[in-house]
């Protein structure tokens, strides 16, 4: 986990492709959810921002896509000085307006089953990160890109994203709440039956956009925001469904197979994700 302190505590989570302990603290443990959450949310509206001391409470967020060329201008974020690069590069075949449409779907997989509002895709900015609103570094919320992180050498880390955040709420470099980068040194499939070594992006944006909605790290086996990855996992665990409504209340009621009963009538639903995040 990397922490930026600026009025408020900007968190990044990784998602890394090898086991190991999570470095969050402060887990909630309520019976059998084990999720965490990062200490900000969404408020409603775009480009707000709230302490999680008002959670659970509704919010919303916008969302771009970044295009080439966009760098780090707060010194907040690793990369060495690496720009972004065009998100179709991630992967084979794939247009803009086919990337677009497997973000919005897997934003609305958390939106679904809670008080968050998808807001939807705006044109980015094409500021740098963590830009000033001046310069139109809140376009979108969240902004999600393609860099070069680490490819599939070292641990790994195959993405990772901010808690939620404005310039508003956390000060100097705060537009950089909620972004997403997305490796693009390592080879991505779009698979909902990937295993092993084999990297599924939907799966990963999915997790990473828990962080970007303000959930940390779970210790619950086979969720969505446990550390590592394992293979596709494209729907909610119960306990990322309890992270979720413990951020922004409880939304539509989700189909519930029977074995997930045990994790209470008031979690919801499913099962999935592992390798590792951060």
């Amino acid at each position: 986990m990397r922490g930026i302190l600026i009025r408020t505590t900007l968190v990044a989570g990784l998602l890394l492709s090898i086991a190991s302990t999570p470095s969050l603290a402060s887990y909630i443990e309520l019976g059998s959810e084990e999720f965490s959450t990062l200490g900000t949310a969404w408020n409603p509206g775009i480009n707000t921002a709230r302490s999680a001391s008002g959670n659970p409470a509704p919010g919303g967020a916008t969302w771009s896509i970044m295009g080439a060329g966009i760098t780090d201008v707060t010194g907040f974020d690793s990369h060495g000085g690496n720009a972004t690069t065009g998100i179709t590069g991630l992967l084979a075949g794939s247009t803009f307006a086919s990337m677009s449409t497997l973000i919005n779907d897997v934003l609305n997989v958390w939106a679904t089953p809670s008080l968050f509002t998808n807001l939807g895709q705006v044109t980015d900015g094409g500021a740098g990160l963590g830009a000033s609103d001046a310069n139109s570094g809140h376009l979108g919320d969240i902004r999600v890109g393609a860099i070069f992180i680490d490819g599939s050498i070292g641990s790994n880390v195959l993405a990772h994203a901010y808690n939620p955040c404005t310039s508003i709420f956390c000060g100097t470099g705060g537009s950089i709440g909620g972004d997403m980068h997305i490796d693009n040194g390592n080879s991505w499939v779009d698979d909902p039956f990937a295993t092993g070594s084999t990297l599924d992006l939907y799966t990963v944006i999915l997790h990473e956009f828990g962080h970007s909605l303000g959930l940390g790290h779970s210790t619950v086996v086979g969720s969505v925001m446990e550390p590592t990855y394992a293979g596709a996992r494209r729907t909610l665990h119960a306990d990322d469904i309890a992270g979720i409504q413990a951020v922004y209340g409880v939304g539509a009621a989700v189909p519930v197979p029977a074995a997930v009963w045990l994790f209470g009538s008031a979690l919801g639903l499913l099962g999935w994700m592992r390798r590792k995040a951060s």
